[in-house]
């Protein structure tokens, strides 16, 4: 028995090959139904969950087979061809930038994932819901059991007590903050510009708090639906639009923020050119937060006009990110404990399997040895032979 993880994660692989990767609610629902009904289950794989967000995709899997320590293993290829089908991309690309994890490794991997340390802002409070959601949609679907419900369990757990027990997640750092902070670097104060908010979503919703402590008055938030947008924009002295009006509202924008879940682009280089030409002397920026991306990249070459992805963003430097880097020792000793604890029970897992495989065979052996005695024996009366079946038993 083996646990087996295969990580994509912004540390290693470029935005571009993440967001074919991206797996969204439905993608990984379709995905975890193909593998629950055998259509594209692995060899060997008995368990299978998925975490898939803007800056990693992460395959788990349990495995039946022993021994697993080579990537060349039939259940490291099944996971690889079960990913290439899932997400139609080639196995070299997969084998290029992929990193497996095993044992221990695997379930120290995801605790560091749930406490924010493996994260672009270190500690970012939306990755444990995001584990929490990974495994309640493998439950649902029926991919996953009792070995990958525990490691998740016990990832959020430590998720749970380094939130509790440090200051990991103190001072409001997240994703949304790191881009506005960049946004203010680039442009100068914010006080007085023009922002344009695409999605309504939860980073839209933590990109407007920030917006507001840097001062900003004119928002508009631009969704799919009127609904959403209506609800975000009240929230924060904005105005509602939907995407329909996203043409007229560009040549306005001193600073467009994109954080949609669309699986295709929204902003297109024709659009912004018309921006442009309508303010052709004031600047632009556009930092598309999202993954897959909803801006074209080829913006980027429209005079006035900077466009930042996700993996362009700096952390910043100060005291919240001090902070947090002192309370690493912290949050590993608490990793490393739920890692002993998972490991404990996994093993004991794996001596009742054996213990159950030892009596399955000398039970089989029990019942070949009667039945070759009773076709030696014939004529034995009853009271004898339910005395041979009992030692039989007994010696089983």
């Amino acid at each position: 028995m083996s646990l087996i993880g295969l990580s994509y994660s912004h540390k290693r692989v470029p935005i571009a090959f993440r967001e074919r990767l991206f797996f969204d609610a439905d993608s990984i629902a379709n995905a975890c139904a193909r593998f629950r009904c055998g259509e594209a289950k692995p060899s060997s794989i008995i368990e299978m969950a998925i975490l898939s967000t803007c800056n990693r995709t992460e395959i788990f899997a349990f495995s039946g087979n022993e021994g697993i320590n080579q990537p060349e293993h039939e259940a490291f290829e099944g996971l690889y061809a079960f990913v290439e089908q899932a997400r139609e991309v080639n196995r070299s690309d997969l084998q290029q930038y992929g990193e497996w994890k095993t044992g221990p490794d695997v379930v120290s991997h995801l605790s560091r994932v749930a406490c924010g340390l493996e994260s672009l802002v270190l500690g970012e409070p939306q990755i444990l819901g995001q584990v929490g959601d990974a495994m309640r949609l493998g439950l649902v679907m029926n991919s996953t059991g009792p070995v990958l419900t525990k490691l998740f369990q016990t990832a959020i757990r430590a998720g749970r007590k380094a939130r509790a027990e440090t200051e990991i997640g103190q001072n409001s750092l997240n994703i949304s903050t790191v881009a506005v902070n960049t946004a203010e670097r680039e442009l100068g104060s914010l006080v007085g510009k023009t922002v344009v908010v695409l999605g309504a979503g939860e980073m839209a919703d933590l990109a407007l708090v920030q917006l507001h402590k840097k001062g900003v008055t004119k928002i508009k938030v631009v969704n799919r639906t009127i609904a959403k947008a209506t609800e975000l924009s009240a929230r924060h002295n904005g105005k509602a639009f939907v995407y329909e009006q996203l043409n007229d509202l560009l040549p306005q924008a001193d600073l467009l923020i994109t954080s949609t879940g669309a699986p295709h682009t929204l902003v297109t280089r024709e659009m912004i050119e018309f921006a442009m030409q309508v303010r052709p002397n004031r600047p632009m920026m556009i930092l598309d937060i999202a993954v897959p991306r909803d801006v074209e990249m080829s913006v980027e070459e429209i005079a006035n006009v900077q466009r930042c992805d996700i993996d362009d963003l700096q952390m910043t430097t100060g005291e919240s990110v001090r902070l947090r880097q002192q309370q690493i020792p912290h949050v590993e000793s608490i990793i490393q404990s739920e890692v002993d604890q998972f490991m404990k029970w996994f093993r004991g897992i794996g001596i009742e399997t054996t213990i159950a495989r030892l009596r399955k065979k000398a039970d089989r052996t029990r019942k070949n040895e009667l039945r070759r005695l009773a076709s030696l024996l014939p004529e034995q009366d009853p009271a004898t032979w339910e005395a041979i079946e009992r030692f039989a038993e007994s010696l089983v």
